[in-house]
């Protein structure tokens, strides 16, 4: 059902970009893009996946791919794009990371961000950002209006009802599209009969 909301979200001659956030640390939001990424790669659309949490990348560890240079490279003028573009599996290109710059959220928010953002979505039919939490930083919250929607993820047992509300206030701030949210880690119920 998720893939079907953000696919529907594009025109057809666009591709659709969607940035998954979460309100803290820890709640699954990488674990999400990366598996809503293959889920779309599985349905043969050309997917790209960007590690845009460049304080604390998790994707390229899950993923099992290297991530010395990627996205804050390209950021930073010493490469070009498809010299850090990794492939995984067939429709599923993969940006890393790379190194964590000193100036993150400025690279993040720069207009070089932006055009960067314009040429993967001419390449590929769904571009899936994972970005930082919102609440510590104003990483996401940057990079959710370059993108069609927003993806939060809130795992149950740690994120507060506060501080999942203050999330969506701050995305709504900045005209960002909230597409939905996954609940994470939701303990299993014990039935004890039907």
């Amino acid at each position: 059902m998720m893939h079907s909301t953000i696919g529907s979200t594009g025109a057809s001659s666009t591709s659709t970009g969607t940035c998954t956030t979460s309100s803290v640390a820890s709640e699954g939001k990488s674990t999400v893009a990366a598996n809503l990424a293959i889920a779309f790669a599985e349905l043969d659309i050309r997917v790209l996946l960007v590690e845009a949490d460049l304080r604390r990348p998790r994707l390229s560890t899950y993923l099992g791919i290297e991530r010395s240079v990627g996205l804050s490279s390209v950021l930073a003028g010493q490469v070009q794009l498809d010299d850090v573009l990794q492939p995984w599996g067939d429709h599923l290109s993969v940006l890393p990371s790379g190194p964590t710059p000193p100036n993150v959220a400025s690279m993040l928010g720069s207009a070089r961000m932006t055009e960067l953002v314009g040429s993967w979505r001419s390449r590929f039919d769904v571009v899936i950002v994972d970005s930082p939490p919102l609440l510590p930083v104003t990483d996401a919250a940057l990079i959710s209006t370059m993108t069609d929607g927003v993806i939060i993820v809130a795992r149950h047992g740690l994120v507060t009802r506060k501080q999942l509300t203050n999330s969506v206030r701050g995305l709504e701030a900045v005209g960002a599209h909230i597409f939905g949210f996954v609940f994470n880690m939701i303990p299993r119920r014990q039935a004890k009969d039907y």
